[in-house]
């Protein structure tokens, strides 16, 4: 849709702006969240995060379509010389990880994968990493952003995994930073993800585990081809 997004954040425009119902301060340093002109599954289609709202529809993995109950904001500053490289966005071509465009997360953004490891863990195929550990695999890298960009996040009333860009699943938080909870909703938070977050070595190794299928599998189809 928008070709290499490399060159969405050359030529795309930004400008910072809260929503209506945002308690998040613009940070120098973005860790999650959905960078603009990423294209998410709604009731309607697929529109682009930035032009969703608060009261729209979002189709999620487990529960069918949920509205947004909130939607914050913030923009990503790091095509300076000194930006820490541990905020440098991930590209991830189209196919990595379900979705059938080219698209930019964040290193700390949760992502889901279904891995024979993960269920050899816990009984469950599907799990939650950090992007940042899809590096390496299947062509994922880290680039350095050329201008700065706005960064979404959208909210339902509990944490749901979100379709972007054709067919990858991304977690939404149902927690909205910076918010100040009132006397009423003291004690009441929204339902967590029901699937386990993997970190540090543990995702990486889930990712490792992936990465040997795809070997086997091009062994395998390498092999069959020369047998032909």
């Amino acid at each position: 849709m928008f070709g290499p997004m490399y060159e969405h954040f050359r030529e795309r425009p930004v400008h910072y702006r809260a929503e209506s119902g945002s308690a998040m301060p613009c940070t120098d340093y973005q860790m999650r969240g959905i960078p603009s002109g990423t294209r998410i599954a709604t009731a309607d289609g697929w529109r682009s995060v930035d032009m969703l709202a608060i009261g729209d529809r979002v189709l999620t993995f487990d529960n069918g379509p949920q509205e947004i109950v909130a939607i914050t904001r913030a923009t990503q500053f790091v095509d300076d010389d000194t930006a820490p490289s541990f905020a440098n966005p991930i590209h991830v071509p189209a196919g990595a990880i379900g979705n059938c465009e080219p698209m930019v997360l964040l290193p700390e953004q949760n992502v889901m994968i279904e891995s024979d490891e993960a269920e050899s863990r816990t009984g469950d195929p599907f799990a939650l990493i950090p992007a940042k550990a899809l590096v390496g695999f299947r062509g994922v890298e880290r680039f350095r952003a050329l201008r700065h960009f706005d960064v979404l996040t959208l909210h339902c009333e509990n944490d749901e995994l979100v379709y972007v860009e054709g067919g990858a699943l991304i977690l939404a938080q149902s927690t909205i930073p910076g918010a100040v909870a009132t006397l009423e909703e003291i004690g009441r938070s929204g339902r967590p993800s029901p699937y386990v977050a993997y970190r540090g070595r543990d995702a990486a190794d889930l990712v490792a585990a992936l990465a040997a299928d795809d070997a086997l599998t091009t062994g395998q189809a390498t092999a069959y081809a020369a047998a032909a």
